[in-house]
């Protein structure tokens, strides 16, 4: 019988300590479990502050763009207005006779 006292002695020490460990293992998971909820909250957070910034700057080039548009335009017009000059120019330096072109000069000396 001490054999047996002794046997029910270990199995209640064994028997402690697997509920002890299975309390341990319980407060861990629970631990575990709060800081996965706020990791998940960090990382849904941060996805909303990307998709936030990304739209912002659409937002902001498409604005820029669109209220841009009138002096892109006039700029672009300026420009072709002063290429026409210099093709002009151009012309007219490497044959001046297209000046008096249209002129007719002996009607211009009859008077007619």
């Amino acid at each position: 019988m001490i054999y047996s006292h002794s046997m029910d002695q270990d199995l209640r020490k064994l028997i402690e300590e697997n509920n002890q460990l299975i309390k341990e293992n319980l407060e861990l998971t629970r631990e575990n479990q709060k800081k996965i909820k706020k990791i998940r909250l960090f990382i849904r957070r941060t996805m909303v502050g990307k998709i936030l910034y990304w739209i912002l700057i659409i937002v902001i080039t498409a604005s820029a763009f669109y209220l841009s548009k009138p002096y892109i335009n006039n700029a672009v017009k300026s420009y072709n207005e002063l290429k026409d000059k210099v093709d002009r120019s151009t012309e007219i330096i490497s044959d001046p006779g297209v000046l008096f072109k249209d002129i007719n000069i002996i009607e211009k000396l009859i008077g007619s």
